[in-house]
């Protein structure tokens, strides 16, 4: 499925590595999808809460639906995410440039869990 695909079939997204800081693209990406109008989601185990939104420590803890988990972190921090996706039944990862490597591509794969390469931020301009 090619990413405007997703966004058009997909409402519900969670953002892993979501940040206060509004110059990191963890905020700019929380914040797109929800002036955009997807439900969204933070996800992070460091903050409680970002511009009035709960923030959760992980995907687990989210008491709604997802669909699609964008994530904002390096490679070697998705691991247990991808596991909780798996154990949860999320099967698209938005995969942010630079946020992924062939052996964690690999793993998902594995885990039954479909990558989408692309940038958010381009593909909902």
């Amino acid at each position: 499925m090619n990413p405007k695909d997703i966004l058009e079939k997909y409402y519900h997204f969670a953002v892993v590595g979501v940040t206060p800081n509004q110059e990191k693209y963890g905020y700019k990406i929380f914040k797109r999808l929800l002036e955009k109008g997807y439900q969204t989601y933070g996800v992070s185990p460091i903050y409680q809460n970002i511009d009035d939104y709960h923030i959760y420590p992980h995907l687990e803890a989210i008491d709604h639906p997802i669909d699609v988990v964008v994530f904002v972190v390096n490679p070697k921090y998705a691991y247990d995410y991808i596991d909780e996706m798996s154990g949860i039944g999320i099967r698209y990862a938005w995969m942010q440039p630079g946020t992924y490597d062939d052996q964690l591509l690999q793993y998902m794969k594995d885990q039954g869990i479909t990558p989408i390469l692309a940038c958010i931020l381009v593909e909902t301009e």
